[in-house]
């Protein structure tokens, strides 16, 4: 498998429930199979459940993961933004009008 330089980072409200615990990662687990992005796994706490993926297009790989997120969760809001592996700081990347993003 080709190196993956970038960390893209799918923010959704912490859950507060276990239902919404168990919807997320059904979420996770939908974007494993149906698509052939390398997600990472995700983390929850400090009020938010994050998503990693791995990749070289972080663009496109959010438009991919973005449209199965609005088919099977249409009301669920997320954020999103990357990294180079090699620094620390994270770009937003969704919505567009997003001024900082970054990882609890």
């Amino acid at each position: 498998m080709k190196e993956l330089k970038f960390q893209l980072v799918i923010q959704f409200s912490e859950p507060s429930t276990l239902e919404e615990f168990d919807a997320l990662i059904k979420l996770e687990t939908a974007l494993i199979s149906a698509t052939e992005m390398f997600v990472d796994g995700h983390d929850s706490g400090m009020g938010e459940f994050n998503i990693f993926i791995h990749t070289n297009e972080p663009r496109s790989t959010l438009e991919q993961a973005g449209a199965l997120i609005r088919t099977l969760k249409p009301d669920l809001h997320f954020v999103a933004g990357y990294r180079d592996f090699a620094e620390n700081d994270y770009i937003p990347l969704w919505p567009p009008n997003l001024q900082s993003f970054a990882v609890a």
